[in-house]
């Protein structure tokens, strides 16, 4: 099962920021993280500079980490957190919780997207975790879930689905096949 995403280009952190900092309204990514402390490094990073350079509301749903380490994270990397959650530039909410919700996940979204218009912001981009269902051993609703999903966003959203290694390395050869063909971009982020 690990050959194919063997077979996908590693990055390294730099230059994968440099590709989600590029990235287009509408861009929706896959991408592939070893370990928390360079997922870390690659949001705050991405958080820092799309609040402060473009103007964005940050969506974060993080999985293996609860939302009071990631606004840690990001207060430690210099980020007024408190201050960016007040404004709505920054929405943490737990992965569970934004996946498994009553509410339907695209409104929320969407919504988030026209507060950022009323609000002179230039759009969302939001950094899922798809661990939740992978906990869950829920594989086939997770690839159902993602090819519910558009490939190309059309709203001023960007949507980063990261997927822990030992998660994605779960999936068949087939659904990993299917989560690459549904992304505009795969990105694997190289451990060193």
């Amino acid at each position: 099962m690990e050959q194919m995403t063997e077979n996908l280009p590693s990055y390294r952190v730099n230059d994968i920021l440099n590709q989600i900092i590029q990235a287009d309204y509408g861009d929706h990514y896959l991408i592939v993280y070893p370990d928390l402390p360079i997922l870390r490094e690659l949001y705050s990073k991405y958080v820092q500079n799309q609040t402060i350079n473009n103007n964005e509301i940050i969506l974060i749903n993080p999985f293996y980490e609860t939302p009071n380490s990631v606004r840690q994270t990001l207060s430690k990397s210099g980020i007024n957190v408190s201050k960016c959650e007040k404004e709505n530039e920054l929405v943490i909410i737990d992965s569970m919780q934004e996946y498994f919700a009553v509410q339907p996940d695209m409104l929320f979204k969407r919504n988030l997207v026209n507060h950022a218009k009323q609000n002179g912001k230039r759009g969302l981009s939001i950094i899922g975790d798809i661990g939740a269902y992978t906990h869950r051993s829920q594989y086939n609703d997770l690839v159902d879930y993602e090819l519910s999903l558009p490939i190309k966003f059309d709203v001023d959203m960007k949507g980063f689905c990261l997927y822990h290694q030992k998660d994605f390395d779960k999936f068949s050869d087939e659904q990993k096949q299917q989560l690459i063909g549904h992304h505009g971009k795969t990105l694997k982020i190289d451990k060193s």
